[in-house]
């Protein structure tokens, strides 16, 4: 499973954007969506519903993977592993499917 800051990234590789495009199609700056990927900065409410209503999603489409770490899946119990299971799909989902809609955008 991917984090927010691999998912944004995958998003936008997938949909064949720079990241100033991102940033142009989600109306925020370049280094935001910057220091996103690089994990330098926490994501916003705000940018988390600006990326949902480009990705034509709503935004506790992706909420789940805010704030997924790696290295607590050890962690999880058997139904939040079950869960983490079907947020793999649905991030495969936004990024093969949904990350071509942000192009329109940019």
């Amino acid at each position: 499973m991917y984090t927010f800051p691999e998912l944004l990234k995958q998003i936008r590789i997938e949909g064949n954007l720079t990241q100033e495009e991102l940033a142009r199609a989600l109306n925020v700056s370049t280094v935001l969506i910057s220091m996103i990927e690089t994990k330098q900065k926490e994501v916003s409410k705000n940018f988390l519903e600006k990326l949902a209503n480009s990705l034509e999603v709503r935004p506790s489409s992706i909420a789940p993977f805010v704030f997924m770490e790696k290295n607590h899946m050890q962690e999880l119990s058997n139904i939040e592993r079950k869960l983490v299971a079907v947020g793999e799909k649905l991030q495969l989902y936004l990024i093969k499917t949904k990350s071509k809609k942000l192009k329109r955008h940019a």
